[in-house]
């Protein structure tokens, strides 16, 4: 049962904040607690939080906003099993799947039970230094070895389970979830793949190489990529947005999380409809 609302606004968003307080009265009208990310705007009647705490009361949390603004989130409130509600404030917004127009209806429809939840797969990246763990991160979207300022090559071994898959010179790698393959591994030429199917894509960023292509793989195969010389400039990054340096000989390990982040979905649709809306995928010659 739906007690608690938790409201995430961002900030650079300031149209988000009058549809916050149309959230934050229509919740109260149907007895429901509200909580919101701290610091709070003025316009809003609830108490204030900081966002794992408010992963921690909240039994779903509405996201206004974009995708970043959703999949930093998600790192918080998918550990914790707390349903999730994108609310697209954003430029593409491919996870966030509910227009603004849109969301006071589907918070009535949510407090109802009157919708379904896409749990979708979850990375979980570990950085290794020396065989310690230096770094510890969990990822909706993807995990990328890359290289840093410096514009040359970095050279990464790559490990699927025990083997040895490929060897890359390139700028480096997207590991990414289904939900991830339409964000930079669509870009560096991965495949789309359906939010549903438990894989994970391996896509290089600019191989050196003629015949590089990305690479789909069953989600609980871990993978290994290991920095060889030269990656002394190079990075990790997790959904664009938390970062590690890398010093040769470092190992990022990159397994499927013992958990997954729960989007609310009102659309049972609403995938290919963003393919066609959001990508332009589909456009056909007869138009």
């Amino acid at each position: 049962m739906i007690k608690t609302i938790g409201l995430v606004v961002n900030p650079d968003k300031p149209e988000a904040f009058a549809l916050a307080q149309e959230l934050e009265r229509e919740a109260s009208s149907l007895s429901m607690a509200v909580v919101a990310e701290s610091p709070c705007p003025a316009s809003l009647n609830c108490r204030c939080l900081p966002l794992s705490e408010l992963a921690d009361e909240s039994d779903v949390v509405l996201v206004l906003g974009g995708d970043g603004s959703l999949l930093r989130v998600a790192r918080k409130a998918a550990p914790r099993g707390k349903l999730i509600v994108g609310i697209h404030f954003g430029k593409y917004g491919f996870i966030t799947e509910i227009k603004p127009g849109e969301a006071i209806l589907a918070l009535r429809d949510i407090v109802s039970g009157d919708f379904s939840v896409s749990e979708r797969l979850m990375l979980h990246a570990e950085l290794l230094r020396q065989g310690e763990v230096a770094g510890d991160h969990f990822a909706l979207n993807d995990v990328v070895v890359a290289r840093g300022h410096l514009s040359r090559l970095v050279r990464l071994r790559v490990n699927v389970g025990p083997r040895e898959v490929v060897r890359y010179s390139a700028d480096g790698i997207v590991i990414a979830t289904p939900t991830g393959s339409t964000a930079y591994s669509l870009s560096a030429g991965g495949p789309v793949v359906h939010p549903d199917i438990d894989a994970m894509i391996l896509t290089p960023i600019a191989p050196h190489t003629l015949n590089s292509r990305a690479l789909v793989i069953p989600a609980d195969e871990p993978i290994r990529v290991t920095a060889e010389s030269g990656a002394v400039d190079g990075v990790v990054t997790v959904d664009g947005q938390r970062m590690e340096t890398l010093q040769d000989g470092d190992v990022v390990r990159i397994s499927k999380a013992s958990f997954g982040a729960k989007l609310v979905q009102i659309r049972s649709s609403a995938f290919y409809e963003h393919l066609e809306s959001r990508l332009g995928f589909g456009d056909r010659y007869d138009r």
